[in-house]
């Protein structure tokens, strides 16, 4: 050290951290658009953040005059949800390729492949497709995808096995939840059922039937994203409430339920759409690991979902503490404040209770020398009142009434 004479100064950092949240709803959806109505470059397997319908239509193209929406699946995924439920943003991958996915000379987006989706990895060209991009998203926006969806796509069961496995770790470090729907040319409840049985992932949600909206299909998954991200908004973006019970918006369900139908679907692990008094709602707040799998975590969306959200945001806040020394400064420095951001949670009643410890029997001596430090976690997230009962009991006593006294 040089040698001084006079009075320095040292700067420490502080104990308590700014938290940093992340999204809890964020889609990235894959799958159809037009581009070829696009001059110059097309967007083809590149994500792109979109914030409105708007910049998706200059971003995207818009569906050509005398063709369907139906046969562009991004396109009615953007339709949903930046007008039918107003929510931003977006993450849109499109694997369209007006050059590859033709019949004869014309551009025919219905070429794309489960392939195409799916997607890969060139290890000689370094370039991602399809799902697989979903790997690009952080480090190109700084955001966390909390639902991913394949409208159109994700009943193929290849299909949704890649989805579950890009929820189920996104860059090795962020969780997510994929919304998976039955195919088309199933017409009853246990059809439905024999499809979902194929999935078992807490991380999965399965919706059946599909919505009807301006006299065209669509798929429930669609809704349901925006449907979610609309009740996260309303609770600040803390994704402890379920979606079941609220309004999705669309004209009517291509197949009618009778509330045994409907409760049958939710004891099955589906999601579906019912109307009981007013308006069609979504009905379910189960994922696709329940029956099987009954631990509140894994069963419930809204718990999953918490966990999930709970876990994304513990690494964006302790990233910045990696590689610092491991001593009782950092210790203190991670338990304050992830015990202040949970009380705050617990506060708001997002949460019933939390806390965080450092304990020693987590931290073996040769871990330690290794590097490697543990934090205990407790939590719990509220459930839904997915059943209200009232005990009701006839009191002959209350004949006294009669007699004024």
């Amino acid at each position: 050290m040089a040698f001084q004479h006079g009075v320095y100064i040292q700067e420490l950092d502080t104990k308590i951290l700014g938290v940093r949240t992340c999204d809890s709803a964020l889609p990235f959806v894959v799958g159809v658009a037009p581009v070829q109505t696009l001059t110059g470059q097309k967007p083809i397997n590149e994500p792109k953040l979109i914030f409105s319908y708007k910049d998706y239509i200059q971003t995207f193209g818009e569906v050509p005059e005398g063709q369907s929406e139906a046969n562009y699946s991004l396109s009615q995924f953007a339709r949903i949800y930046f007008t039918l439920y107003a929510m931003s943003p977006a993450i849109f991958v499109n694997v369209f390729d007006p050059d590859v996915h033709k019949t004869e000379e014309n551009p025919d987006p219905t070429k794309v492949t489960s392939t195409d989706i799916i997607g890969g990895y060139n290890s000689q060209t370094g370039k991602r497709t399809g799902l697989e991009t979903i790997e690009e998203v952080f480090s190109s926006f700084g955001k966390v995808v909390g639902i991913v969806l394949a409208p159109g796509y994700s009943h193929n069961e290849s299909v949704a096995n890649a989805m579950i496995a890009k929820a189920e770790k996104v860059n090795n470090h962020f969780k997510a939840m994929a919304y998976i729907d039955v195919p088309a040319d199933v017409t009853l409840p246990t059809d439905a059922k024999t499809f979902k049985d194929n999935y078992g992932s807490p991380h999965a949600v399965i919706f059946w039937p599909h919505g009807k909206y301006a006299g065209i299909r669509n798929w429930l998954s669609a809704h349901a994203a925006g449907l979610t991200a609309k009740v996260d908004e309303k609770n600040t973006g803390v994704p402890y409430e379920s979606p079941s019970n609220k309004e999705v918006r669309i004209d009517a369900p291509e197949k009618l339920l009778t509330i045994q139908e409907a409760n049958y679907l939710n004891e099955q692990g589906l999601c579906t759409v019912f109307r009981f008094t007013s308006g069609w709602k979504l009905w379910g707040n189960r994922t696709a690991a329940f029956p099987q799998v009954t631990d509140i975590k894994d069963a419930f969306i809204p718990c999953r979902r918490m966990a999930n959200w709970i876990e994304n945001n513990l690494v964006l806040l302790t990233w910045q503490k990696v590689d610092d020394p491991m001593n009782k400064r950092l210790i203190e420095s991670v338990v304050t404040t992830v015990n202040i951001w949970l009380n705050g949670l617990v506060g708001r009643s997002f949460l019933i209770g939390a806390k965080v410890y450092f304990r020693k029997e987590d931290n073996p001596l040769t871990d330690l020398a290794n590097g490697i430090i543990r934090f205990y976690i407790t939590y719990l997230a509220p459930p839904p009142a997915e059943t209200i009962e009232y005990i009701l009991e006839v009191d002959v006593t209350y004949f006294n009434n009669l007699f004024g006294q």
